[in-house]
């Protein structure tokens, strides 16, 4: 009992799915949310129990009597959705580390003043806030930080854009913005339009960036918006796996069971609404600025010099001290990023080296130098 037309609740599905067909079949129902609203949880519960379920994976309410179920000899998962509850297993997630995760990112864009837009009350949001400041006080100590934040939890698509539009318009630009969830991603990418007319340019003054690549939603949004994944399908494969176990347990102590399954994050989809370059010295910003928009073409180090009026020696040194890497390693390095960006989007590793304009064999080499695997043992571990 979930919200099926999130993309989130949809991998978990898939991941459940899965686990049946390799195993004797389940029978599956997807019950409608609108059963457990209005404190209408003993209709939840009578439906379980009428339809003989074994178990039942849904977002409950605190309020929820969820030990009603197991009174039924019914298994309850709590899929995370305000709080998570103590007396049955919860799908979880470990949402520390994606605000670690997030943060990172930001940082090692030379990003100096962020934001976080969420939901004061979801557990999911709380922790991730916490966990992307704390990481950015701890490297970064001159960081500016700000706070937005949505009060009204018993709707997670409402919020306010005036106050949003206010929000956005007092922060020092350039800001680097992580939102709760891909949802509220979205309204900041539609009230930032409403600033563009005073010259505020996402990703180039504000750069969104969301969690779950909910990729409908991720390509909806103008610019289209990157986005944290994580490894749900494989949440939901263990979830079934651990419902199998309980019930090959007696009845009196499947029940007595409890552990929380937990949804791992995995790396940042990037598109365009954080693709932007900050770096305080003009010239090295141009020059980022030039290798992220032309990574797909046969840039070359020439082409970086010829930009500024600079000699090559000087503008290497330069460039070294303030990247902690040469020129032409860096460009390696992007190009290497934009394969792996690539192959997460569906391209097939020689596909990608195809767009990138360049022989597999060679970006191949570079790849594995980088990252300590193949482009095809990296797209493996994508479609696991």
């Amino acid at each position: 009992m979930t919200d099926f037309s999130e993309s989130y609740a949809n991998k978990l599905l898939k991941g459940i799915v899965r686990f049946s067909h390799e195993h004797d079949p389940w029978v599956v129902c997807k019950m409608p949310l609108s059963l457990r609203d209005n404190g209408r949880m003993a209709e939840v519960v009578k439906f379980a129990v009428d339809w003989k379920a074994d178990a039942i994976i849904g977002q409950f309410l605190p309020t929820d009597d969820v030990e009603a179920f197991s009174r039924h000899r019914i298994i309850a998962i709590a899929q995370d959705y305000q709080q998570k509850f103590p007396t049955i297993s919860n799908i979880s997630g470990d949402y520390a580390a994606s605000g670690r995760i997030c943060a990172d990112y930001y940082i090692k864009k030379r990003v100096r003043n962020f934001g976080f837009f969420g939901l004061k009350g979801m557990v999911w949001s709380d922790e991730r806030r916490d966990a992307f400041f704390e990481e950015i006080r701890e490297r970064v100590p001159d960081a500016t930080m700000s706070v937005s934040e949505d009060i009204n939890i018993s709707d997670t698509w409402w919020y306010n854009i005036e106050t949003l539009t206010e929000w956005l318009r007092s922060l020092p630009k350039p800001v680097g913005i992580l939102a709760c969830d891909d949802n509220r991603a979205y309204y900041i990418i539609e009230a930032a339009k409403h600033l563009s007319e005073k010259g505020m340019r996402i990703p180039e003054d504000i750069m969104v960036l969301g969690i779950d690549n909910d990729e409908s939603l991720c390509q909806l949004c103008s610019p289209q918006l990157s986005s944290l994944n994580q490894d749900t399908e494989e949440a939901g494969y263990n979830i079934a796996s651990y419902i199998d176990r309980l019930l090959s347990l007696p009845p009196e102590e499947r029940l007595s069971r409890k552990e929380d399954i937990i949804v791992k994050p995995s790396f940042i989809t990037v598109r365009r609404s954080t693709d932007a370059v900050i770096h305080p010295n003009p010239y090295i910003g141009k020059i980022l600025y030039y290798i992220n928009n032309h990574i797909s073409d046969k840039v070359s180090v020439d082409d970086v010099v010829s930009l500024v009026p600079m000699s090559r020696r000087l503008l290497e040194g330069l460039f070294r001290r303030e990247m902690g890497t040469s020129i032409y390693q860096y460009i390696i390095r992007m190009r290497v990023e934009k394969m792996k960006d690539l192959i997460v989007n569906g391209n097939s590793p020689i596909a990608a080296a195809d767009l990138l304009g360049t022989e597999y064999k060679i970006i191949a080499r570079s790849f594995k130098k980088m990252t300590g695997m193949t482009p095809g043992e990296f797209a493996d571990t994508i479609n696991i």
